[in-house]
Order: C-alpha cells, then sequence, then structure tokens
C-alpha cells in the first residue's frame, strides 16, 4: 500500500471507499482481470469483517449487483443473473441501502475518481492532501 492509499485507507475503513491498487507480484489474473491491479475494501458490515477473520484473509467476492444494476437491500432481491452464478448466498439480513462505495484509483500520485458513491470526492481529496 502506498502512503496515499494507507492515508485513505486510516480515514475511510472500515467504510464505503473501494481503492484501485498495484497487484502483489503473482496475484492471480482471475483476482485482477489481467490489469495489473486490484481493487480492496474493508466493508462497514460486522457480518462482512467477522466472516473474513474466520477465514484467516481478505475474501475475494463481487458485488450484489450486476455492473450498473441498482443493489439489493435483501438476498431474495438479487438479480437472477447473479444469483445464478453464485455457489453460495450468505443472507444477513437487509442491508442498510444507501449509495454503492466511492472508488478511487491511487495507483498515482494523487487519487483519481473511477465511481463516484458514499464518500463524496472532496471528502476524498481532502484526506489525500497529506
Amino acid at each position: 500500500m502506498t502512503p496515499l492509499a494507507a492515508r485513505l485507507a486510516a480515514r475511510f475503513w472500515p467504510g464505503p471507499l473501494t481503492l484501485v491498487l498495484e497487484a502483489a507480484p503473482g496475484l492471480a489474473p482471475e483476482i485482477t482481470a489481467g490489469a495489473g491491479t486490484v481493487a480492496v475494501r474493508v466493508p462497514g458490515s460486522e457480518v462482512a469483517r467477522e466472516l473474513s477473520r474466520l477465514a484467516g484473509g481478505p475474501l475475494i467476492s463481487t458485488s450484489a449487483n450486476l455492473s450498473g444494476g441498482p443493489p439489493p437491500a435483501r438476498a431474495e432481491a438479487l438479480d437472477p443473473a447473479l444469483r445464478a452464478r453464485l455457489d453460495l448466498v450468505l443472507d444477513a439480513g437487509p442491508t442498510p441501502g444507501g449509495l454503492a462505495s466511492t472508488l478511487a484509483d491511487v495507483t498515482g500520485a494523487a487519487p483519481r475518481q473511477v465511481r463516484a458513491g458514499a464518500v463524496p470526492w472532496a471528502e476524498i481529496l481532502a484526506a489525500a492532501g497529506g
């Protein structure tokens, strides 16, 4: 993690900020989609963090919605096309809803907004200032 990424993580994690980082050497191409980067987040959900802790490390997962689609607030609202591709759905009850996570590319000297979301971009820029 770069100093920029560490500052943003310290300020906004756990929470709705996803950081795009340079992938570690040897990270499977299925994780990086061949891009050489990886998007990481520490979710606000205590259930998700506990599941990661019990698994002994980071979890690799997709979002609960197809790209561009609305995030479901309940497990039964998952898009059938997405559900068909999943081995397991952990239903921990309804989500709080709201905007998706803000997606920030921090592979350069300054953050670059990839997707607007729950954390206002002005707050990202202020925290990145150093």
